[in-house]
């Protein structure tokens, strides 16, 4: 009897020193020293050493995350674990064991890895510890804690001290970036803004954006300041003129280059302003009134450049709304001369160019209605033969005509009549030659003379011949 009870208390004891053996191999981690503790509910199973925080939907606490906007910040670490909806204790304030290969003297943080504190700090930097050996660490959760009725933060250390949120819990963050500063203690000053209103900030592409710097961009009172490539005392400003009223500037939806003016208070409808309008550029003139003068473009069909002329003077206008070289009775200037299509948009102008002068010449066109006088000769070789010869156009036009080489009795035929014109005939021809219009009798020249006929009705009559 008394054996059996021995027995039965020996493979008690042993049960008893297994389960402390195999509860010991199980607790990685464990509490040396507590000396801020909560108790809570596990919202899944946790373990001792597991990082925690806390849901606000439920109360309870689960596996924090620095890689989870949903999963942090954490608030605890477990001393002992439970199933879901067990009570567990989270240690606030304490020293934990059971690490390895911890740097001494080095912070830990909430890891990216779910429940687990690291010495390498992630992008959110919330820091839960300090290791005081290679295994042991001093948490310190109360460092977390809500600042915002906090009205002297103190000094925040590191490169990215600041990372915010945003409305929405998620896994995209804002981080406030600091340059090491390097001239000196720097302020930003937040302005004292009218109710409803906000702070914009300008963001630059370049990472030493700063006044003065090359490239940079700043505000100055009532402008932009534009420090341009190189970093010198020259910058450029933009600087509005005062308003009067709300004033909305758009900037086109293309590149180039502004068109700046020298005056003042150029605007539309300001004296002396000029401004774009639809596929126009007006201009107001001296006085400001309801009168404006638009240059405006025909809409071209490729593209066109127009240059002005090294010269000052007032431009030649057209009543034709297509004037342009080629076009039907467009005028244009050509070089040292200037150039009329006619009727017909064709391969054929006249082009009116004078001779190089050696002093200012005037040359006055008559209050009349005619057709100019040429200063040209027409003339005509018969070749040996007495074939009639009717003038071109072109060569009735000329005052002087000549001929030459007939073996007989000649006509020179104009083919029509051009009222007051004067016409000199030049007889080279060692014959009798017969200058008339078509159709009609004219007079006759004795060779080796000249004569001087004028156009009467729709013939031509000898005025003089040389005796």
């Amino acid at each position: 009897m008394r054996k059996n009870i021995a027995q039965r208390l020996l493979m008690l004891f042993l049960f008893f020193v297994l389960a402390l053996v195999a509860t010991n191999a199980s607790a990685a981690y464990s509490a040396k020293q507590v000396w801020a503790r909560f108790q809570a509910t596990a919202g899944e199973t946790l373990t001792a050493g597991n990082v925690v925080m806390m849901k606000d939907a439920d109360g309870y606490v689960y596996k924090a995350d620095a890689n989870d906007a949903a999963l942090r910040p954490a608030v605890g670490i477990i001393g002992k674990g439970g199933a879901t909806g067990t009570k567990v204790e989270v240690i606030a304030f304490g020293i934990m064991t059971g690490w390895t290969g911890l740097s001494e003297g080095v912070p830990g943080y909430l890891s990216e890895t779910a429940a687990a504190v690291t010495q390498s700090a992630p992008a959110y930097s919330q820091q839960v510890g300090y290791a005081i050996s290679s295994t042991d660490y001093v948490v310190a959760f109360q460092n977390y804690f809500d600042s915002s009725a906090l009205t002297v933060l103190g000094t925040l250390s590191g490169a990215t001290p600041l990372v915010l949120e945003g409305a929405t819990a998620d896994e995209v963050e804002s981080t406030i970036a600091i340059t090491d500063p390097t001239v000196g203690d720097q302020t930003w000053t937040i302005p004292d803004l009218a109710a409803n209103s906000s702070v914009a900030y300008m963001a630059s592409t370049l990472p030493t954006n700063a006044p003065n710097a090359a490239n940079s961009v700043w505000g100055a009172s009532n402008a932009l300041v534009y420090e341009g490539a190189t970093a010198n005392e020259f910058k450029t400003s933009v600087t509005p003129t005062d308003p009067t009223a709300d004033r909305s500037i758009a900037w086109p939806d293309a590149s180039g280059t502004a068109i700046l003016s020298s005056l003042a208070t150029n605007a539309p409808d300001a004296a002396n302003g000029v401004w774009g309008a639809s596929n126009a550029l007006v201009y107001e003139g001296a006085t400001a009134n309801e009168f404006e003068t638009s240059v405006a473009p025909t809409d071209p069909t490729a593209d066109r450049s127009i240059a002005w002329p090294d010269a000052s003077g007032t431009a030649i206008l057209s009543s034709l709304a297509t004037n342009a070289p080629e076009a039907a009775n467009g005028v244009w200037g050509a070089s040292n001369a200037t150039v009329y299509e006619g009727a017909t948009a064709n391969d054929f102008e006249t082009s009116v160019t004078p001779t190089d002068p050696t002093a200012d010449r005037t040359i006055a066109w008559p209050d009349a209605s005619g057709t100019a006088n040429l200063n040209c000769t027409a003339t005509h070789d018969y070749g040996a033969a007495a074939v009639d010869w009717t003038l071109t156009v072109a060569e009735m036009q000329c005052g002087a005509i000549s001929v030459t080489n007939a073996n007989g009795a000649i006509n020179a035929i104009l083919p029509s009549a051009v009222p007051g014109k004067t016409y000199t005939i030049i007889n080279g021809s060692g014959q009798t030659v017969t200058f008339k219009v078509s159709g009609q009798t004219g007079g006759t020249v004795a060779t080796a003379k000249w004569a001087l006929y004028t156009t009467i009705a729709a013939d031509v009559a000898e005025v003089y011949e040389l005796p």
